[in-house]
Protein backbone atom coordinates (compact mmCIF):
# COMPACT_ATOMS: atom_id res chain seq x y z
CA UNK A 1 0.00 0.00 0.00
CA UNK A 2 2.80 1.89 0.56
CA UNK A 3 4.24 1.38 -2.44
CA UNK A 4 1.56 2.65 -4.44
CA UNK A 5 0.84 5.69 -2.10
CA UNK A 6 4.46 7.19 -3.39
CA UNK A 7 4.26 6.35 -6.92
CA UNK A 8 0.64 7.85 -6.90
CA UNK A 9 2.48 10.83 -5.60
CA UNK A 10 5.46 10.68 -7.69
CA UNK A 11 3.36 11.27 -10.59
CA UNK A 12 1.03 13.92 -9.69
CA UNK A 13 4.15 15.69 -9.04
CA UNK A 14 5.55 14.49 -12.38
CA UNK A 15 2.80 15.95 -13.61
CA UNK A 16 2.60 19.18 -11.99
CA UNK A 17 6.37 19.47 -13.23
CA UNK A 18 5.32 19.08 -16.66
CA UNK A 19 2.07 21.27 -16.61
CA UNK A 20 4.32 24.37 -14.89
CA UNK A 21 7.20 23.51 -17.38
CA UNK A 22 4.71 23.62 -20.61
CA UNK A 23 3.42 27.36 -18.84
CA UNK A 24 6.63 28.41 -18.74
CA UNK A 25 7.78 27.41 -22.37
CA UNK A 26 4.30 29.34 -23.63
CA UNK A 27 6.96 32.74 -24.35
CA UNK A 28 10.14 31.54 -24.76
CA UNK A 29 10.50 33.72 -27.51
CA UNK A 30 14.35 35.01 -28.56
CA UNK A 31 15.38 37.99 -27.29
CA UNK A 32 15.26 39.33 -31.57
CA UNK A 33 11.75 38.10 -31.69
CA UNK A 34 10.66 39.74 -28.37
CA UNK A 35 11.91 43.13 -29.91
CA UNK A 36 10.73 42.61 -33.92
CA UNK A 37 7.45 41.94 -32.43
CA UNK A 38 7.31 45.06 -30.20
CA UNK A 39 8.29 47.44 -32.77
CA UNK A 40 6.10 46.12 -35.52
CA UNK A 41 3.22 46.00 -33.36
CA UNK A 42 4.19 49.86 -32.09
CA UNK A 43 4.52 51.43 -35.77
CA UNK A 44 1.36 49.44 -36.98
CA UNK A 45 -0.31 51.18 -34.17
CA UNK A 46 -4.36 51.81 -35.90
CA UNK A 47 -3.84 55.60 -34.38
CA UNK A 48 -0.71 56.08 -35.81
CA UNK A 49 -1.30 55.53 -39.34
CA UNK A 50 -2.84 58.86 -40.57
CA UNK A 51 0.67 60.64 -39.86
CA UNK A 52 2.66 58.43 -42.29
CA UNK A 53 0.79 60.02 -44.98
CA UNK A 54 3.23 63.27 -44.64
CA UNK A 55 6.01 61.08 -46.44
CA UNK A 56 4.31 61.52 -49.70
CA UNK A 57 4.81 64.89 -49.60
CA UNK A 58 8.66 64.35 -49.00
CA UNK A 59 8.31 61.93 -51.61
CA UNK A 60 9.77 59.52 -48.76
CA UNK A 61 8.58 55.96 -50.23
CA UNK A 62 10.30 54.19 -47.39
CA UNK A 63 9.47 54.50 -43.25
CA UNK A 64 12.67 55.53 -42.21
CA UNK A 65 13.74 54.56 -38.37
CA UNK A 66 16.73 56.19 -36.22
CA UNK A 67 19.24 53.77 -35.83
CA UNK A 68 20.09 54.63 -31.61
CA UNK A 69 19.08 50.93 -30.42
CA UNK A 70 21.77 48.14 -30.62
CA UNK A 71 18.21 45.13 -31.32
CA UNK A 72 17.46 47.74 -33.94
CA UNK A 73 20.13 46.48 -36.61
CA UNK A 74 18.90 42.65 -35.94
CA UNK A 75 15.28 43.23 -36.44
CA UNK A 76 14.93 45.82 -39.23
CA UNK A 77 14.77 43.20 -41.73
CA UNK A 78 12.12 41.53 -40.19
CA UNK A 79 9.40 44.11 -38.85
CA UNK A 80 6.39 43.90 -41.04
CA UNK A 81 4.88 47.47 -42.09
CA UNK A 82 3.17 48.39 -45.46
CA UNK A 83 5.41 49.87 -46.52
CA UNK A 84 9.43 49.33 -46.85
CA UNK A 85 11.67 50.10 -43.73
CA UNK A 86 14.47 51.55 -43.68
CA UNK A 87 17.27 51.97 -40.69
CA UNK A 88 19.54 55.01 -40.65
CA UNK A 89 22.01 56.97 -38.68
CA UNK A 90 21.57 60.32 -37.59
CA UNK A 91 24.05 61.26 -39.43
CA UNK A 92 22.86 59.71 -42.67
CA UNK A 93 19.66 61.32 -41.91
CA UNK A 94 20.81 64.57 -41.90
CA UNK A 95 23.09 63.90 -45.35
CA UNK A 96 20.17 63.16 -46.89
CA UNK A 97 17.93 65.78 -45.58
CA UNK A 98 14.91 63.15 -43.91
CA UNK A 99 12.45 64.32 -42.40
CA UNK A 100 9.92 62.13 -41.34
CA UNK A 101 11.81 59.61 -39.65
CA UNK A 102 10.60 57.21 -36.44
CA UNK A 103 12.87 57.62 -33.09
CA UNK A 104 12.66 55.75 -30.32
CA UNK A 105 13.53 57.22 -27.04
CA UNK A 106 12.76 54.15 -24.89
CA UNK A 107 12.20 50.45 -25.35
CA UNK A 108 12.49 48.53 -21.89
CA UNK A 109 11.35 44.78 -22.05
CA UNK A 110 10.97 43.15 -18.75
CA UNK A 111 10.20 39.70 -18.44
CA UNK A 112 6.41 39.48 -20.47
CA UNK A 113 5.77 43.62 -20.11
CA UNK A 114 7.51 46.17 -22.21
CA UNK A 115 7.23 49.91 -22.23
CA UNK A 116 7.66 52.14 -25.30
CA UNK A 117 8.27 55.40 -26.21
CA UNK A 118 8.90 56.88 -29.66
CA UNK A 119 8.78 60.15 -31.80
CA UNK A 120 7.69 60.73 -35.00
CA UNK A 121 8.86 64.62 -35.01
CA UNK A 122 7.79 65.58 -38.59
CA UNK A 123 4.45 65.44 -37.79
CA UNK A 124 4.77 66.56 -33.89
CA UNK A 125 4.05 63.49 -32.16
CA UNK A 126 5.16 61.13 -29.39
CA UNK A 127 3.76 57.72 -28.57
CA UNK A 128 3.83 55.84 -25.31
CA UNK A 129 2.66 52.69 -25.21
CA UNK A 130 2.22 49.25 -22.76
CA UNK A 131 2.38 45.94 -23.63
CA UNK A 132 2.32 42.51 -22.42
CA UNK A 133 3.71 39.17 -24.08
CA UNK A 134 1.76 36.34 -24.84
CA UNK A 135 2.52 33.09 -26.71
CA UNK A 136 5.36 35.11 -28.38
CA UNK A 137 2.92 37.85 -29.23
CA UNK A 138 2.38 41.67 -27.76
CA UNK A 139 -0.63 42.77 -26.65
CA UNK A 140 -1.29 46.39 -26.40
CA UNK A 141 -2.63 47.71 -22.76
CA UNK A 142 -2.74 51.05 -23.00
CA UNK A 143 -1.39 53.61 -25.59
CA UNK A 144 -1.01 57.41 -25.65
CA UNK A 145 -0.48 59.37 -28.51
CA UNK A 146 0.12 63.79 -28.12
CA UNK A 147 0.80 65.99 -30.48
CA UNK A 148 3.01 68.97 -29.64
Amino acid sequence: MRYLLVILILASCQNKLKDNYEKASVNTCTETEKYTNLISKSVNLPKLQQYYKVQDNFNQKELVILNNNKHLNKIVDKIKLNRPIKLLDSSRIRQDAIKAFIEFKEINIKNDTANIYYRYDVQGIGIKSSYYLKDCEWHLIKSHLWEN
